[in-house]
């Protein structure tokens, strides 16, 4: 039998100035989940051993196209979305 998903024991969404959301989950084994609505995304910024000091990972994500970089301009897919 395989093992049941661990159901979240905190889930919050946040919807971005521009209509997009994101969603934060936490799990009981300490795990955290986040779900982000718009466009595809790419890794930009990670510090998972975060500052012993302030004891914080950071990530960032940034929109992107497969294939492409991640100075994909957003602003003006915005603008070209507005325009249709």
């Amino acid at each position: 039998m395989a093992d049941q998903p661990v159901k979240a024991h905190f889930s919050e969404t946040v919807t971005l100035p521009d209509g997009r959301k994101i969603r934060v989950s936490a799990y009981p084994d300490g795990s955290i989940r986040f779900r982000v609505d718009g466009l595809p995304y790419v890794l930009t910024e990670a510090y998972f051993s975060g500052n012993p000091e302030k004891d914080q990972a950071i990530m960032k994500i940034s929109p992107g196209k497969q294939g492409s970089n991640a100075a994909y301009n957003f602003v003006q897919e915005l603008e070209k979305r507005n325009l249709s």
